[in-house]
C-alpha cells in the first residue's frame, strides 16, 4: 500500500507540473474537420514541453508571441526541459492524465507514446499534409499509416572537419560529390594529418549510435532487412570492423564511448581534424571555435553514399480538452513562411519541400553539402528507422555494446548476433516477420 501510495503521489506531482490546457469555454477542444481557428470560442491556456540544441527556445517564443497577438484568447507556456527528461515527463503525465497539449518530440517521442498522440487525420487533410514534406522524413512523423506529429527540422549527418589541420598537414580534402574520398583514403588522410602534428587525434563520432549508422549503410549493411536482423551480414561486418581499427589505431577517440568524454569539446579545442556529427552543430561552432578554421566536407564513400536522416517534431496529446487548438497552433508554426523564419534562426535544414532553397544567414555551403547527403541516403535507412519503435532498441543496443569491442571484452560478431537476436524479436512480435 504504501509503495502504491507513493507512485499515486509521483504521479499527481508530475501532473501538476505538466498540465496541458485550461480554460474557460461553451464549446468542446474535441472538434473534428479541417484546421479552422475554433479557439475564438474559449479562453485557452495550453504548456509546451521544449528542449533547445541552440536558440531554438527564443525563436520558438518569438514566434508563440506572434500567435498569442494574432489570437487573444490562446496562452501557450513553453516550458523548457532537458531532452533525457522529456519521455519520462510525457510517460509520467500521461500516466495519470494530464499530459501536456503540446510537445516537441523526436522518431522516438512518436514510436513510443503516438497512442497518446492526436490523429492529424480527425482535424486536417492528412494527404495533403503529407505532400508538405520530403519523403525520407515519414517516420519523423508517422505511426504506421497515422499521423501523429508535424515535422518542423530535419538533419543529416556528415563531417566537419578541421580546415586549419589539413591545410597546415597539406592534405586536400574533397570540394565536390564527384570527388569524394573512399574510406581508405580517409584513413591515410587522417593518418596524414596526426603524423603532421597539428591534431592530437583523428576522427571522433558522437556516441549515439545514430551517428555511427552512417558508416553502416556506406558499406551497404544495416540493421536490418526484410528477413531480420541484418548486423552479421558480409556488408554490415565490413563496417564494424573498419571502424574498430579506427579506434585499435588510435585514429579514433574511444573515450567519448568509454568514459562519455563530450566529442563537441573536443572537436571545439581543436584536438581533432574530424567529427562526424550533424547539421545541428553548425550553429554550436559558428558561435563558438575562434581558434581555427573549419568546413563541412562530404563523407567519404563505401560502396554507396549514404547519410542518416533525423529531426525534431511537435505534437499534441489525446484528452487535454484542446486539442483542436492545439493542432491550430502546430499547423500555424509550421507553415511555410513560419518554417521558414524557425529554420534559417536557428540553422536548420527545412523538411518542407517549398522551402528547399532557404537563403541562411551563415555557412550556406556547408549547409548545402549536408543537404546533399540527406539526398544520397539509402533505402536502409528508411527502412531501419522506419519500423515504428525499433530504431530505438537497436541504436540502443550498439550504443551499449560499443564501448564493451573497444574495451575487448565483446567480439564485432558477439555484438552483431546479440543485435540480430534482438532484431528478430522485435520484428517477430511486431509482425514484420512470418
Amino acid at each position: 500500500m504504501k509503495k502504491c501510495l507513493t507512485w499515486i503521489l509521483a504521479i499527481s506531482m508530475a501532473a501538476a507540473m505538466l498540465a496541458g490546457c485550461s480554460g474557460s469555454s461553451s464549446g468542446s477542444g474535441n472538434t473534428t474537420g479541417s484546421s479552422t481557428d475554433s479557439s475564438k470560442e474559449k479562453q485557452v491556456t495550453m504548456d509546451m514541453l521544449w528542449w533547445t540544441d541552440g536558440n531554438e527556445t527564443q525563436v520558438m517564443q518569438d514566434l508563440i508571441d506572434e500567435y498569442e497577438e494574432l489570437h487573444p484568447n490562446i496562452t501557450i507556456n513553453l516550458q523548457e526541459i532537458a531532452f533525457d527528461d522529456l519521455t519520462t515527463k510525457l510517460q509520467m503525465a500521461i500516466a495519470g492524465g494530464e499530459a501536456p497539449a503540446l510537445s516537441r518530440g523526436t522518431e522516438s517521442t512518436v514510436s513510443r507514446l503516438g497512442d497518446a498522440m492526436v490523429d492529424f487525420s480527425d482535424y486536417v487533410d492528412t494527404d495533403v499534409l503529407q505532400e508538405e514534406y520530403i519523403d525520407s522524413v515519414d517516420y519523423l512523423y508517422k505511426m504506421g499509416d497515422k499521423v501523429s506529429a508535424v515535422p518542423t527540422e530535419v538533419t543529416a549527418n556528415g563531417m566537419i572537419y578541421n580546415k586549419t589541420a589539413f591545410e597546415a598537414a597539406d592534405v586536400e580534402v574533397p570540394t565536390g560529390p564527384d570527388d569524394i574520398w573512399t574510406w581508405d583514403e580517409f584513413r591515410d588522410a587522417l593518418q596524414k594529418v596526426v603524423d603532421s602534428g597539428a591534431v592530437k587525434y583523428g576522427m571522433v563520432i558522437d556516441n549515439p549510435s545514430h551517428r555511427w549508422a552512417t558508416i553502416l549503410y556506406e558499406f551497404g549493411g544495416s540493421l536490418a532487412c526484410e528477413t531480420g536482423g541484418n548486423l552479421s551480414s558480409e556488408e554490415s561486418m565490413n563496417a564494424i570492423n573498419f571502424t574498430k581499427q579506427l579506434y585499435d589505431d588510435g585514429l579514433a577517440v574511444s573515450s567519448v564511448w568509454l568514459s562519455g568524454e563530450d566529442p563537441n569539446n573536443l572537436f571545439r579545442s581543436g584536438q581533432v581534424a574530424v567529427h562526424i556529427s550533424g547539421t545541428w552543430m553548425i550553429q554550436n561552432y559558428e558561435e563558438n571555435i575562434k581558434d581555427f578554421e573549419w568546413g563541412v566536407t562530404y563523407m567519404p564513400v563505401g560502396t554507396t553514399r549514404s547519410s542518416v536522416p533525423g529531426g525534431k517534431n511537435i505534437t499534441a496529446f489525446k484528452g487535454t480538452g484542446c486539442e483542436q487548438e492545439a493542432v491550430d497552433f502546430i499547423m500555424w508554426v509550421t507553415a511555410k513562411e513560419q518554417n521558414e523564419r524557425y529554420c534559417k534562426e536557428c540553422l536548420y535544414v527545412s523538411p518542407r519541400v517549398d522551402n528547399a532553397n532557404i537563403e541562411y544567414p551563415v555557412r550556406s555551403e556547408e549547409f548545402a553539402i549536408f543537404a546533399d547527403e540527406l539526398a544520397n541516403t539509402v533505402p536502409a535507412a528508411g527502412f531501419d528507422m522506419g519500423m515504428p519503435g525499433y530504431a530505438s532498441i537497436a541504436l540502443l543496443d550498439l550504443q551499449n555494446f560499443w564501448p564493451e569491442v573497444l574495451a575487448g571484452t565483446m567480439t564485432p560478431e558477439e555484438m552483431a548476433q546479440q543485435i540480430d537476436a534482438d532484431t528478430n524479436e522485435f520484428m517477430q512480435e511486431n509482425g514484420y516477420l512470418s
